[in-house]
């Protein structure tokens, strides 16, 4: 007798149950890398100058136009304050100096400091550099952030600010000369757009204060422990915090509205100025290792530059190194182009 499952139907049975069935996933089409777009993209009109440095390593410090800039040079013994080829001052190597500059249209205006002490002399010239004076040696010991705000010329005026120990002070002093006036704020703050000055200059997470220094006002921007808050008078840069470091960045207006998403982690600001022009934000992209600009009239973000080193910004102008050596190059936005091309 046959058993039942050795009949051919019930051999046919096994060798089914025996045939393991794999049902492989639908294919996934391919996701393409989002196309960056670059500023030249968003505006066409936008206007990216190159300033090839031959000789020894120079910085720019501050632009007049995009091809003119008053900055600093290295020689055997000495630091050199340059406009163009022309020698504007000097400083020996030894007293560790530095040199802060600040424009307006009839005057160039520069702190000449010691990096050792922090404290020094303000000196203006001619809007090109044209007869340099000293205006006064009374600095005192000058909080310097490397921000557009460490030197704000304003109304024939230059305003800076010194640290006491008890205190921070705003020292104010006419261009053409004469006693420098001090103006206290108790804690440690920094100058913004005049006349403003913020509390933001510690990097402590909380609630931020804008100071009007011709009233003494005094306005509370809202922040939570977990976020970094950052003001100008017209945005403010929030950074909120996780263990490892940030992982978003805002901006907001400092009265809390049109609050908005610029980036994640990834992105950090690419210098300690919250924006430029009052509407640019220049940001560095981490993840893809790119320097770009939001612009907070559109919520555009545009991709500024593959290649950068140091980057800087003052008035109209954002700058940054490429190469080093004899082969550096820094290459300058005048971001009034992009105003222009919208």
């Amino acid at each position: 007798m046959i058993p039942r499952d050795c009949t051919p139907f019930g051999l046919a049975l096994a060798a089914v149950a025996a045939v393991v069935v794999v049902v492989l996933p639908a294919p996934v089409p391919a996701v393409k890398a989002p196309v960056s777009t670059s500023v030249a993209d968003v505006w066409p009109g936008a206007r990216i100058a190159a300033n090839t440095v031959t000789g020894p390593p120079y910085t720019p410090l501050a632009y007049l136009d995009s091809g003119t800039s008053a900055g600093v040079t290295r020689a055997s013994d000495s630091i050199r304050l340059m406009l163009g080829e022309r020698v504007l001052r000097e400083v020996p190597l030894s007293g560790s100096p530095r040199f802060v500059l600040a424009t307006s249209p009839d005057s160039l205006v520069w702190l000449e400091l010691s990096d050792i002490t922090g404290t020094g002399a303000l000196w203006r010239s001619g809007p090109r550099g044209e007869n340099p004076v000293l205006v006064t040696a009374e600095t005192g010991r000058v909080v310097l952030l490397d921000s557009e705000y460490d030197l704000v010329v304003h109304e024939g005026h230059a305003s800076w600010v010194a640290v006491r120990d008890d205190a921070t002070e705003v020292r104010t002093v006419a261009l053409s000369g004469g006693p420098v006036t001090r103006t206290p704020l108790p804690g440690e703050f920094a100058l913004t757009a005049w006349p403003f000055a913020t509390s933001a200059a510690v990097e402590q997470a909380g609630p931020s204060e804008l100071v009007d220094l011709r009233d003494g006002r005094v306005s509370r921007v809202g922040g939570r422990n977990v976020e970094l808050v950052d003001c100008t008078p017209s945005w403010c840069r929030v950074q909120v915090l996780r263990q490892s470091g940030t992982a978003r960045f805002d901006l907001m207006k400092p009265d809390g509205s049109d609050r908005r998403r610029v980036g994640g982690k990834g992105i950090r600001p690419a210098f300690g100025d919250v924006v430029v022009l009052d509407r640019y934000a220049v940001v560095v992209d981490d993840d893809r290792g790119v320097l770009a600009l939001y612009d907070t009239a559109t919520g555009r973000m545009a991709d500024l530059a593959a290649e950068f080193g140091t980057v800087l910004a003052r008035g109209p102008y954002v700058w940054w190194s490429v190469g080093g050596n004899e082969a550096l190059t820094w290459r300058v936005l005048d971001l009034r182009t992009l105003e222009a091309s919208v």
